[in-house]
């Protein structure tokens, strides 16, 4: 009895007042923004989101209730969640770091964050970034791959996170090392795939040799057969307007740096989707295109009734 008097008494004690908890000696002032609880299989952390009053920098801090926020900010270096760059570098790897690392850069659009060397996070910004996909960021980012190459350091470390990176490695690993290189691109509907394939695409295209010919018009060829899949698997639905319903792989096959061949494959169609579906959501493209040529030049919609 006396053992759960002490407990219910420890429960009921206040928390440190906030000011207590904030003071530290640092160069530069700190104000809380929030405070939140996480709550694990066996312990409770504290989640601090803090503010540089003097850099206008924010950044969080995670540690246990009784570690208190002073000794942890003693021990921690203060980065701008928006300048970091690889998830792993954090040295709090919670989930609520990492999404609110993510959210304070998507705020300032930056949609790319490696995960590590080889895994890289994309967020869909549902807007157009168009200064983000140039042909000067694939310059750039093609100077800044070889030159990671040729002084054996870690690409994330020294390539700025970006889908043009994860692309151009694969380009240069396939060259250099004579092996098949993969880039597998996932994520839920409307979180963007179908935009980074075909960036990869671009971007890949970009890197070869300069084309004779008939590898220009392979080139072409491999950007125009993919609208057309698109058009034959691809619909309107709750969560995405052009929502991919079916998956693809994409071979290219290289020569001295230039592409000479290309194969792509289908699979997991969504065939019962010519059948019927849910109300709010639409059949596959190619109808409604099809559907539409008729009525602009056919006069109507007379072939369908």
């Amino acid at each position: 009895l006396l053992l759960l008097l002490l407990l219910l008494l420890l429960l009921l004690l206040p928390l440190p007042p906030l000011k207590t908890i904030l003071k530290r000696p640092t160069t530069h002032s700190t104000s809380l923004i929030s405070k939140s609880l996480i709550k694990l299989s066996d312990d409770v952390l504290v989640m601090y989101h803090l503010k540089s009053r003097e850099r206008g920098e924010e950044y969080i801090a995670v540690c246990e209730e009784e570690e208190g926020l002073e000794k942890l900010l003693l021990n921690r270096e203060t980065t701008s969640l928006e300048d970091v760059n690889v998830l792993t570098d954090l040295r709090q790897l919670h989930k609520s770091v990492l999404l609110e690392t993510c959210k304070v850069r998507f705020s300032k659009d930056t949609i790319h964050t490696w995960v590590d060397r080889s895994i890289l996070l994309i967020l869909n910004p549902f807007k157009p970034l168009p200064s983000t996909y140039t042909p000067s960021v694939m310059s750039t980012i093609k100077t800044s791959v070889l030159s990671s190459l040729h002084s054996s350091k870690n690409i994330s470390k020294t390539t700025p996170p970006h889908v043009f990176s994860i692309s151009t490695t694969a380009f240069y690993a396939c060259l250099n090392t004579s092996k098949n290189q993969s880039i597998l691109i996932s994520g839920e509907s409307g979180s963007g795939k179908t935009v980074s394939t075909s960036l990869c695409l671009d971007n890949l295209i970009y890197l070869s040799s300069p084309p004779a010919l008939n590898a220009s018009s392979l080139t072409s060829r491999i950007k125009s057969v993919t609208k057309v899949l698109e058009s034959y698997g691809n619909c309107r639905t709750v969560r995405n307007d052009n929502s991919s319903r079916f998956g693809k792989l994409i071979c290219l096959s290289y020569a001295e740096g230039t592409i000479t061949r290309s194969k792509i494959e289908t699979y997991l169609l969504e065939k019962i989707r010519v059948l019927g579906g849910r109300e709010e959501e639409r059949n596959f493209n190619v109808f409604y295109e099809w559907c539409e040529y008729n009525k602009r030049d056919a006069g109507g919609y007379r072939i369908l009734q």
